[in-house]
Formats: C-alpha cells, sequence, structure tokens
C-alpha cells in the first residue's frame, strides 16, 4: 500500500475546503473537476484528491454566497 503525503498545493486546497483559506478559483482544478465520473476514476489518487478538496471548497464558497445572498 503506498501512503499519499500532502505537498503544499494539497494543504492549499484542503485549507480551502475547511474554509480556513478563502476560495480561489484555480484553471486546471476547475478544468480537472469539470471531468465525468469515468476519467476521474482515471486519474492519479494524489490528482482525486486534490479534485475533491476543489470541489468541496467550490461549493462551500457557492453556499456561503447563496447565505449572504438571502
Amino acid at each position: 500500500m503506498n501512503t499519499l503525503v500532502e505537498d503544499e498545493e494539497l494543504k492549499h486546497l484542503r485549507a480551502m475546503a475547511e474554509g480556513s483559506k478563502p476560495f480561489v478559483t484555480i484553471g486546471l482544478w476547475e478544468k480537472l473537476s469539470a471531468l465525468e465520473w469515468a476519467e476521474l476514476k482515471k486519474l492519479p489518487a494524489r490528482e482525486r484528491l486534490a479534485v475533491g478538496y476543489y470541489t468541496v471548497a467550490k461549493r462551500r464558497a457557492d453556499s456561503l454566497k447563496e447565505d449572504v445572498a438571502a
């Protein structure tokens, strides 16, 4: 079994997902997050994790915008 070690980019994405850093649109992760599930499953583990963090961060930011608008 291989262990995935978070690098600085993954730590930054995780911080955005947790809400401790503000969400920033990142072109690469935006593009990858738009892939179909079958394509996402083909990505390496690090990229799948990054896409997951990015997607959660984006949803959190969108949710906060909706709450403020309401």
